[in-house]
């Protein structure tokens, strides 16, 4: 059972994330923050999920977050889209699948066998200081999801129960968050991109320019620009302005409100 200052506090942030002046991202950023304070999570990601199969690797884009700063962040999408990653998070999706309802699951329950603790993906974990998490995904269609995740750092105590329900319970009441703000075609053919062109395109997307992107992925800005031709090129996009619009272009058209 949650205590009745949790409940109140939940009302409360739910109230206040209605009247949140600004489009869905403004709303989406203000629920996350008051979410992490709530459970004392250190970060947080709110992102598209468009490519679900359970024993696969995962793919996301338009991402939102807070509580990273730009070289750890780099490193969570690296570890996120490891290829390791789809068998170690296949039992949350195929319970995703099996149920077609919002879920939300710690770590423990994730991965109950330690599989994200194997060599070649521990280390890309502990490189982004990434501990205990809650992942909490709201089914969209057949093949993508509203995915939002909770992190704790490698030195803090894991997420209990009570975090974990906290989280499940305010997110199942914001459909109207949920169902905004991604590519009008959810990221269909987000997976026909390579993981280090989804990676480039995650970062374009945070609005980094050629000599960050290739800073923080230690590659050359020639190679950068290479991959973003092509990323332009797969979307039939000729610059950043119209790759921003394209993937954002429910965030620009939506004002995010809730149902009347």
């Amino acid at each position: 059972m949650l205590e009745e200052s949790d409940v109140r506090k939940m009302v409360r942030l739910l109230a206040e994330t209605v009247a949140v002046d600004g489009g869905q991202a403004a709303k989406k950023r203000y629920l996350m923050n008051g979410l992490c304070r709530l459970v004392d999570a250190d970060s947080c990601v709110w992102a598209l999920g468009c490519h679900i199969n359970p024993g696969e690797p995962q793919v996301y884009v338009s991402f939102l977050h807070e509580g990273f700063e730009e070289e750890r962040f780099t490193k969570l999408i690296s570890a996120a889209e490891h290829p390791v990653m789809g068998k170690v998070v296949e039992p949350f999706f195929q319970e995703l699948a099996d149920t077609g309802q919002h879920l939300t699951w710690t770590r423990e329950q994730i991965d109950p066998k330690g599989l994200a603790m194997q060599d070649g993906i521990r280390e890309l974990w502990e490189d982004a200081d990434i501990g205990s998490l809650v992942m909490s995904y709201y089914p969209l269609d057949q093949d993508s999801t509203s995915s939002v995740v909770f992190y704790r750092r490698l030195s803090q105590a894991a997420f209990s129960e009570r975090d974990r329900r906290i989280i499940h319970i305010i997110l199942g009441e914001v459909s109207w968050l949920h169902l905004t703000g991604w590519p009008n075609d959810r990221g269909a053919s987000v997976p026909e991109l390579s993981p280090r062109q989804r990676v480039v395109l995650n970062l374009l997307l945070e609005g980094m320019g050629r000599k960050q992107i290739a800073h923080q992925l230690e590659i050359t800005e020639n190679t950068v620009s290479g991959y973003i031709k092509e990323i332009y090129r797969h979307f039939s996009v000729n610059s950043h302005a119209q790759l921003v619009r394209r993937m954002l272009a429910a965030d620009l058209k939506s004002e995010g409100a809730p149902p009347k």
